[in-house]
């Protein structure tokens, strides 16, 4: 197993989807994952190799966990944030909410995407 750090495997891995070297990336996605996985990166990046290569069914299956860690995450910093005293949906001191509120969209239309594959 390789001692590069997780995010410079995920970028590598991101970068053989780029390539269309698909299985290699599905291969490092699911190493990253292996160790990391609540990684919405991988999960996501997974998902796209999978649909890439014509898998709906296992690129909606990452997309789906990927969506379920996200949604996690968002209610996660919306409660930090209100407990630091901001009240509204979206905490404009950080762009931590708005990363993951970005994802769930995305990810909801991934889904769509596959489901009509």
């Amino acid at each position: 197993m390789s001692t590069m750090p997780a995010a410079e495997k995920i970028g590598q891995a991101w970068r053989m989807h780029r390539d269309n070297d698909n299985n290699r990336a599905i291969q490092m996605f699911n190493d990253i994952l292996a160790t990391h996985p609540e990684s919405v990166d991988a999960l996501y990046g997974l998902g796209l190799a999978y649909k890439t290569n014509g898998e709906a069914a296992e690129a909606a299956r990452a997309f789906e966990q990927a969506l379920s860690i996200a949604k996690s995450a968002l209610s996660a910093v919306r409660q930090t944030s209100q407990a630091e005293g901001h009240h509204s949906g979206n905490d404009l001191e950080t762009n931590v909410d708005d990363r993951y509120m970005m994802l769930s969209r995305m990810l909801k239309q991934r889904i769509e995407t596959v489901a009509q594959s």
